[in-house]
C-alpha cells in the first residue's frame, strides 16, 4: 500500500509540474490583457500542488533507515 501511494504523489507531482509549465508558457504568450492572469493563476495553484507532493513523499520517507544484513 505504501509503495501505491508513493507512486501516486510522483505521478500527481509529475502532471502537476507538466500543466504548471504549460499554464505558465501560455501566460507568457498572452497579450497582456486582464482576462489571461487566469493562466498565471492556474501555473500558480498546479506549482503548489506539485511542491505539496514531493513534500509528502519526502516526508513519508525520513527516519526509515534501511537495515543491512551481514551474512
Amino acid at each position: 500500500m505504501n509503495r501505491i501511494l508513493d507512486i501516486a504523489y510522483w505521478v500527481v507531482g509529475l502532471i502537476a509540474s507538466v500543466g504548471a509549465l504549460y499554464f505558465f508558457v501560455k501566460f507568457l504568450q498572452s497579450e497582456g490583457t486582464e482576462g489571461n492572469k487566469s493562466w498565471l493563476w492556474y501555473a500558480i495553484g498546479l506549482a503548489v500542488v506539485a511542491c505539496v507532493c514531493a513534500l509528502l513523499y519526502f516526508l513519508r520517507h525520513v527516519n526509515k533507515e534501511e537495515e543491512i544484513h551481514i551474512t
